[in-house]
């Protein structure tokens, strides 16, 4: 990883960004694709023009790297989304891990996000600008918990300070890296309270909260908060002081949306014939007759030839794919299946202000102190503004099924007894599988605290629909919703199909440009494993948060 070299490539990137050249076919060579021979200084660019792509590519509007940084890998293990073949066997789903398909969020943060963020933090600063560094901490950390949610132990310390002049990254244990980013945040928040700019100047590149220091405030607090949750089981302790601050200084509320005329290229995925949706996502909507479905996910996109002879036309069924059943290659009856409520024109989700309730609702189970209010409170809002919101956002959409979403409609569904339906694939019924999930939406006061954490999970996970990263890791930590699990498993011994996949190998960038680190990196990675069948960077071996044997609560 030559960050040095990487830095100068980014103003290149916002170019191509901004001109679109960079469009070629899918699976191309990746490090090929996200590499630009030409070497200009992102100083050099307009002072605005400088936050734009860190700014956006939390979502990665560039086809190519969209694809490897998320259709790839997280997509498909985040219960969202599942490839309807896999890529004559190179695909990930089967968990034979393909490194090449991997490496994507390691590429995107690096290159596109930390590279712009470390830099413009140390030159905002210089030249006054402390609310505009605030933003660029929050976006840091925000990319950077997900790069380390991802893979573990990453490098991180030695990418802001680059000791040895690009020459090698060393790489910081995981707890390390999250005591980095709740420090990044609050002091985040202590530059938005001492603002040096005005609002109109801020308006002229924010496009997340369009120079509402006050909605980055809550942003960063939200942010603290998901952080907090996710360190539950690691350390209960920080993870209480951390989240009651972050509750109490008042979270999101309103969604966090890129509307700037990007390119929403999760829509390429599916024209591209390489993504789907998963069976997990479709069997627990369609079976809690869930109305945010039809704003999420379209009926068959063609007619289903099925194994029995019939034929499902098309436009009347919602189809999902479950993972891991070593499908043919494309193309195949299942690419046929549903498809994503989405275009192009599709702002890019950033953060939900409904997981604040959900985070909130879990905290309260915890005997947190919250700001007020009750678990079912907090719950049974978050479902009440998830689905508002998603109709806003959704709703305008050609292919959404609905444009609104009635308040006694959203009462029948808060109210509802209904659990998630068996998943039946019409095409090939060994793929078949009995619900995982035996929780309905309704609140249930004199369950347990794991049947309530349950529907808060799966409510959350619903409402995060499609950012994968947050639906993937919060699998990983409560075990919720319950996946189905791969029919195939071809992990040779190094996933167990009952765990499921708990990390993403390291990149091959990484192997070739700074292995010494990156092996002393797997050795914390083993330190903070606390797997008692995998170690080393393999796909079962568990990151620090990610306890084996320690209960929710």
């Amino acid at each position: 990883m030559k960050l040095n070299k990487i830095l100068k490539y980014t103003a290149v990137s916002a170019l191509t960004l901004a001109t679109g050249v960079m469009t070629v076919g899918c699976t191309d060579n990746f490090e090929e694709l996200n590499t630009d021979p030409y070497e200009l200084n992102p100083d050099a660019l307009p002072f605005s023009a400088q936050f734009q792509e860190p700014m956006s590519y939390v979502y990665a509007p560039q086809q190519n790297l969209f694809q490897y940084c998320f259709s790839l890998n997280i997509d498909l293990f985040s219960g969202y989304f599942m490839t309807p073949h896999n890529f004559n066997g190179s695909g990930n789903v089967d968990y034979a891990l393909n490194r090449g398909f991997c490496g994507g969020m390691y590429e995107n943060v690096y290159l596109h996000i930390f590279n712009n963020t470390r830099r413009l933090i140390t030159s905002c600063e210089e030249q006054g600008f402390v609310d505009y560094a605030g933003m660029m901490r929050v976006i840091q950390a925000y990319a950077i918990q997900m790069l380390t949610d991802v893979y573990g132990p990453v490098s991180y310390t030695s990418a802001i300070e680059d000791p040895t002049n690009g020459a090698s990254f060393s790489y910081d244990k995981q707890e390390d890296i999250y005591n980095s980013m709740f420090a990044l945040l609050d002091e985040a928040i202590k530059n938005f309270q001492n603002p040096t700019s005005d609002l109109t100047s801020r308006q002229s590149f924010d496009f997340w909260c369009n120079g509402d220091l006050d909605l980055w405030i809550k942003v960063a607090n939200q942010l603290k908060l998901r952080m907090a949750m996710r360190i539950v089981k690691a350390n209960p302790t920080l993870a209480k002081q951390k989240a009651e601050e972050a509750a109490q200084a008042g979270v999101l509320p309103q969604d966090i949306l890129i509307n700037q005329g990007f390119s929403n290229e999760q829509t390429r995925m599916f024209e591209w014939g390489d993504a789907g949706m998963n069976a997990n996502l479709i069997t627990i909507m369609e079976g809690y007759n869930d109305p945010r479905l039809p704003l999420y996910v379209t009926k068959n996109q063609a007619d289903v030839a099925c194994e029995d002879g019939s034929t499902i036309a098309a436009g009347t069924k919602y189809l999902g794919i479950r993972g891991g059943c070593n499908l043919p290659s494309k193309p195949n009856q299942w690419g046929n299946f549903s498809k994503i409520v989405c275009s192009y024109t599709t702002a890019f989700p950033v953060m939900k202000a409904a997981e604040g309730y959900f985070l909130r609702a879990e905290g309260i189970l915890r005997g947190w102190n919250m700001g007020g209010g009750t678990a079912q409170q907090w719950y049974e809002d978050g479902i009440r503004t998830s689905i508002k919101n998603e109709a806003a956002y959704k709703g305008i959409e050609v292919l959404a099924g609905v444009t609104s979403v009635s308040d006694e409609e959203i009462n029948a569904y808060i109210n509802g007894t209904t659990l998630q339906e068996d998943f039946v694939d019409p095409v090939d019924s060994q793929n078949s599988i009995k619900a995982q999930n035996d929780v309905c939406v309704k609140w249930d006061e004199s369950a347990s605290n794991e049947q309530k954490l349950q529907r808060i999970i799966i409510q959350k996970w619903i409402a995060n629909f499609p950012i994968s990263c947050e639906g993937w890791a919060e699998y990983r930590r409560t075990g919720y919703p319950k996946f189905f699990p791969n029919r195939v498993n071809l992990s040779n011994g190094t996933i167990d199909t009952d765990e499921q996949i708990r990390r993403l190998i390291y990149s091959d960038n990484e192997i070739n440009t700074n292995n010494a680190e990156l092996q002393k990196g797997i050795e914390l990675l083993n330190q903070e494993n606390s797997s008692s069948k995998f170690t080393g960077d393999i796909g079962g071996t568990r990151v620090w948060w990610d306890k084996a044997n320690v209960g929710n609560f």
